[in-house]
C-alpha cells in the first residue's frame, strides 16, 4: 500500500498592518492634490496657448488674486450671493427630499404603484428642464417659487429611484426574522428597511447635494429677478468682462457643491455607521 502524497503546508499569512495616521492622510489628500497639480498645469498650458489678446478669457492665478479675492467688498459679495444661493439649494431639496423618499417607501410597498409612477420617473430625469424653464417663468413668474422648482426637479429623481433599489436589496431572511416577531410592516421598515437601504440613499441623496447647487445657479441665470445669487454673479461679470469675479463665483460655487456633497457623506457615516461602516 504506498503512500498517498500530502499537500504541503501551507504558513498562515498575516494580516497586513493598517496604515498609521500619517500614512492615512497621505493616501487620502496626495492623489487628489496630485490630480488638481495636473489640472491647474492643463489650465496654464491652454492659456499659454491662446492669443495675446484672449488671455483675458483665462486668468491668471496672480489676476485673480489681484482683482477678486484681494478685495474685502468681493469678498462679501461672495459671501452675500453664496447665501441666496444655498438657501434656493435648501429649499429645493426640502421639497424633493421628503416627497422622493415617501415615494420610494410606497413604490416598495405597491408594486403596482412602482409600475405606474417609474415610467414618469424616468420621463421627468429625462426631459430637459432648460426646455420647460419658459412654462415655468409664464405659470409661476419670476420669483423664489420657480427657482426652487427647478432645484427640486434637479434633485428629485436619484432620491426614491436610489432608495427603491436599496430596499429591494434587503435580505429577505432578515423580512421572515420579523415576520416570526410578528412586527408590523412600518416597523420591519424603520428597524430593516431604512438602515439596510442607507447606502444607496446617501448615494440618491450625495448626487442630489451637489445637483442642488447646479439647479440654483441655472435657475438664478433664468429668473434674474429678486436678491441675486452666485448665478447672477456668473452672468453679470460675464457681461461686464470681468472675468476674475467671474471666476471667483465659479470656484465658490464648486466649493459649495462639494461641502453639501460632503455633508451628506458625513451624516450617513453618524446615523448608519453601526450597520455598514463608512457609506
Amino acid at each position: 500500500m504506498t503512500d498517498t502524497a500530502l499537500p504541503p503546508a501551507h504558513k498562515p499569512r498575516p494580516n497586513p498592518k493598517p496604515p498609521t495616521p500619517a500614512a492615512s492622510i497621505v493616501i487620502a489628500v496626495l492623489p487628489p492634490v496630485i490630480l488638481g497639480l495636473a489640472l491647474l498645469g492643463l489650465y496654464a498650458w491652454t492659456r499659454a496657448g491662446l492669443p495675446d489678446h484672449r488671455r483675458f478669457l483665462m486668468p491668471s492665478g496672480t489676476g485673480l488674486w489681484e482683482m477678486a479675492f484681494s478685495k474685502p467688498e468681493i469678498w462679501a459679495e461672495l459671501g452675500q450671493r453664496a447665501l441666496v444661493t444655498i438657501s434656493i439649494a435648501a429649499a429645493g431639496m426640502a421639497c424633493s427630499i421628503p416627497i422622493g423618499i415617501l415615494l420610494g417607501v410606497f413604490m416598495f410597498r405597491m408594486r403596482l404603484l412602482e409600475r405606474a409612477i417609474f415610467p414618469y420617473l424616468v420621463a421627468l430625469q429625462s426631459i430637459p428642464i432648460l426646455a420647460i424653464i419658459p412654462l415655468i417663468q409664464s405659470a409661476l413668474g419670476f420669483g423664489f417659487l420657480p427657482k426652487m422648482l427647478i432645484v427640486a426637479m434637479f434633485t428629485f429623481f436619484s432620491i426614491p429611484t436610489t432608495l427603491l433599489l436599496g430596499l429591494k436589496s434587503l435580505d429577505r431572511g432578515l423580512i421572515d426574522l420579523f415576520r416570526l416577531s410578528n412586527a408590523s410592516w412600518w416597523v420591519t421598515l424603520w428597524k430593516a428597511g431604512f438602515p439596510s437601504a442607507a447606502p444607496a440613499l446617501f448615494a440618491g441623496l450625495r448626487i442630489s447635494a451637489g445637483l442642488a447647487i447646479i439647479g440654483a445657479i441655472v435657475s438664478e441665470l433664468f429668473f434674474l429677478a429678486g436678491p441675486g445669487g452666485l448665478g447672477q454673479m456668473l452672468i453679470n461679470s460675464k457681461i461686464d468682462f470681468k472675468y476674475e469675479e467671474m471666476y471667483a463665483a465659479l470656484i465658490v460655487s464648486s466649493l459649495l457643491s462639494i461641502s453639501v456633497y460632503l455633508f451628506f457623506q458625513f451624516l450617513g457615516n453618524r446615523l448608519f455607521a453601526d450597520w455598514h461602516g463608512r457609506v
